[in-house]
């Protein structure tokens, strides 16, 4: 997702990129789609697009104002802070999304900023491990074309890849605990199908297909990435092999 890249790897920070995404006095619903790489959309892609683009922010700023009653600053500080930035919400809610998007003035923008120092700093996804993720979502893909797999199995790995890429393309929107939940997500399609096959023999057929292995192999991958940005403990090396099927979840160690 083509946002502005946050100067600040945390709450504040990624909320002062959202605002200032959308050019000044532009409308939402000719500018939002872009911040969503759609190509050509329709008049009413555009205004759902606006609607999703309103949604992130709120989830955003709603982020922001807990990390910020979380900070370690005075009640003055925060009572500063709250108070001038205050208005921002006006931009969150907006009457009509074929109105001019208000975004920040510069004061506010400078206040995000004070905000963002106070604020933890959350570690930013390297391009090693971006690389990572992709060459883990192209292997998945490869599964998916062979067309040797069954319909139930080829749904759940394009779960994944769609999972996958959204919370990548999303990064600069929900951060590291973005991952995570992509993660756990992926996780519950894995579990699911296991929890549908009849038998305990056909589960065991099913964590001996190439496919298996390489979706295993995926999610490890993704829980290492997610783990190191987040500072947890990867699940697939505990409570995950339980779920996965024993000696099957460590392939790839």
């Amino acid at each position: 997702m083509p946002l502005k890249k946050p100067e600040y790897q945390n709450s504040a920070g990624r909320l002062l990129a959202m605002l200032t995404s959308i050019p000044k006095k532009a409308a939402l619903s000719e500018e939002a789609y872009v911040l969503y790489d759609a190509t050509k959309p329709t008049n009413r892609q555009k205004q759902q697009l606006a609607m999703r683009f309103l949604t992130d922010l709120h989830r955003v700023h709603c982020e922001f104002q807990q990390d910020l009653q979380d900070t370690g600053i005075t009640d003055q500080q925060r009572d500063v802070l709250i108070v001038g930035l205050a208005s921002i919400e006006e931009g969150l809610y907006p009457s009509q999304l074929n109105v001019p998007f208000r975004g920040v003035t510069e004061a506010e923008a400078s206040l995000l900023k004070v905000c963002a120092t106070f604020i933890d700093q959350n570690p930013t996804i390297s391009n090693e491990d971006i690389a990572c993720i992709r060459n883990s979502i192209a292997e998945l893909k490869s599964q998916v074309e062979g067309g040797s797999i069954s319909p139930m199995l080829r749904k759940v790995l394009l779960e994944l890849i769609r999972l996958s890429e959204d919370a990548i393309s999303r990064f600069n929107i929900e951060g590291p605990p973005g991952l995570k939940r992509a993660f756990k997500n992926m996780l519950g399609e894995a579990s699911d199908i296991i929890g549908r096959l009849d038998s305990e023999e056909d589960r065991i057929q099913m964590q001996k297909t190439p496919a298996w292995t390489v979706l295993v192999k995926h999610l490890k991958n993704f829980d290492s990435v997610a783990s190191k940005l987040l500072k947890y403990s990867p699940f697939l090396l505990a409570a995950g092999r339980m779920l996965l099927g024993g000696s099957e979840a460590s392939q790839g160690e």
